[in-house]
């Protein structure tokens, strides 16, 4: 079976990679803003053209003239992306002039020696005036002139992509979609990994898949977007997902975070389990508590991991996670891991526990086991509202991944809270349930 061939994106700051990256894949998962340098890490997207399949690589913008070291790293990360990568497309921004970046750009991609897309961007009027005549003095040609904003000759450039893919020797089209059918079969788990700013994300992310994929540094919200990597464990496959800090809610849609906050609500929706990782150094705080909520709720199971251990005393360690066990008093069904992400401690047990979760979450009880559980809770004791005895007539479950249970009952209890809780504590009791949350639906 032959790889799907990867498109790279390459070119400096605000040149319009994300926003082209969306247009391409008809999708609006890049985050794009009129600040620089919010792309920075290498991130994959799989999109098709005619029918042929291929993933694009959206980078950072690279800075060459930046003394920054977040340039330095997103630079990195570009080169590995070009490395990678079967095609690159040379993206400039032809409503400016060629600039010194723009040269050493095109002399990282000539040492590169990979078929090369030279292509123009912000072409948002046939009859504006540009910069095209300039960037002839790269001697790479005419670019292929778009917009990506508004759509403007994306077909032409698609066409050019996929008359390259053809030219590859790794493409055979009836293995690329024999590929897809297979993929469609087998539903590969997703885990994300959560927490505010600065908890130790990338460096579990990085830890986990074995390689530098993400950027990490001390300052705070470096991630900006969601980043993902499928790894095999013991013929197991998972897909990881570095997701931005969560901080708390941001009501302005010109914020960054606000956009970063979105796609890791995304992230969440998309996965089956989250790791949420709390900082061994600092108090559990509401924001955590708030994280974990909003996971539950979005139907993700969730483990808590208790990161940097190696620089938590003991002592505090045993008070954190017992604050953290009274914040989260209505949850104790999640389990926790203490780990060092830096250290590469407890590593392993994380994907145990995410095997067990998994197993949790796709569990199957029988109608009789769930009808039989109630009709013997009931004889040991009685449950009572507004004077009436409560009784379960029938129980299903209806899904799996979260579970999902109906309840047919003598009363009305959608809005009886513990009534809610008795049996949703009753089913954990007996069947477990652990990490996952539980929904129901109520008929009387």
């Amino acid at each position: 079976m032959k790889k799907r061939p990867k498109i790279a994106v390459i070119g400096k700051p605000n040149a319009g990679k994300s926003t082209l990256v969306n247009r391409l894949c008809s999708d609006s998962e890049a985050i794009v803003h009129h600040a620089p340098m919010i792309t920075r890490d290498r991130k994959y997207y799989r999109t098709d053209w005619e029918g042929i399949d291929f993933y694009l690589l959206d980078t950072g913008g690279i800075d060459t003239g930046s003394r920054e070291k977040l340039a330095g790293q997103i630079l990195k990360q570009a080169k590995k992306a070009i490395e990678e990568s079967d095609i690159v497309v040379f993206l400039v921004d032809i409503k400016t002039p060629l600039s010194v970046i723009d040269e050493e750009i095109a002399d990282i991609l000539r040492k590169a020696e990979k078929p090369l897309i030279f292509t123009g961007n912000k072409w948002d009027n046939p009859e504006g005036s540009y910069y095209t005549e300039d960037y002839l003095k790269l001697g790479m040609g005419y670019p292929i002139v778009i917009s990506a904003t508004h759509g403007l000759n994306i077909t032409e450039l698609l066409d050019a992509i996929s008359s390259r893919i053809k030219g590859l020797e790794i493409h055979k089209h009836e293995e690329f979609r024999e590929r897809t059918d297979e993929e469609s079969e087998v539903k590969i788990p997703c885990v994300a990994i959560l927490g505010q700013p600065n908890v130790g994300k990338s460096t579990l992310f990085n830890s986990i898949i074995r390689e530098e994929r993400v950027i990490v540094d001390e300052i705070e919200g470096t991630t900006r977007d969601s980043i993902d990597s499928i790894i095999t464990i013991d013929s197991r496959h998972y897909k990881f997902i570095d997701t931005a800090g969560m901080k708390k809610d941001k009501l302005n849609q010109e914020d960054l975070e606000f956009y970063s906050r979105l796609r890791t609500l995304k992230s969440i929706e998309k996965s089956d389990i989250c790791l949420v990782l709390i900082d061994c150094t600092r108090d559990v705080t509401g924001q955590d508590k708030k994280i974990i909520e909003t996971v539950l709720k979005k139907g993700a199971s969730a483990c808590v991991l208790f990161n940097k251990t190696d620089l938590a005393e003991r002592e505090k360690l045993d008070r954190l996670i017992h604050d953290f066990g009274m914040k989260l008093e209505y949850a104790g069904f999640i389990p926790f891991l203490k780990i060092s992400a830096l250290k590469d401690r407890n590593n392993e047990e994380i994907f145990k526990m995410i095997d067990f979760l998994l197993e949790e979450r796709n569990k199957r009880i029988s109608d009789n086991r769930l009808t039989q559980l109630f009709k013997d809770l009931e004889n040991e004791s009685a449950l009572y509202s507004e004077g009436k005895k409560f009784k379960i007539k029938f129980m299903r479950q209806t899904g799996q991944s979260p579970p999902r249970f109906l309840v047919f009952s003598n009363m009305d209890i959608k809005n009886k809270a513990n009534i809610i809780r008795y049996i949703e504590n009753s089913l954990r009791k007996e069947f477990g349930f652990n990490g996952t949350p539980v929904f129901f639906k109520f008929r009387y």
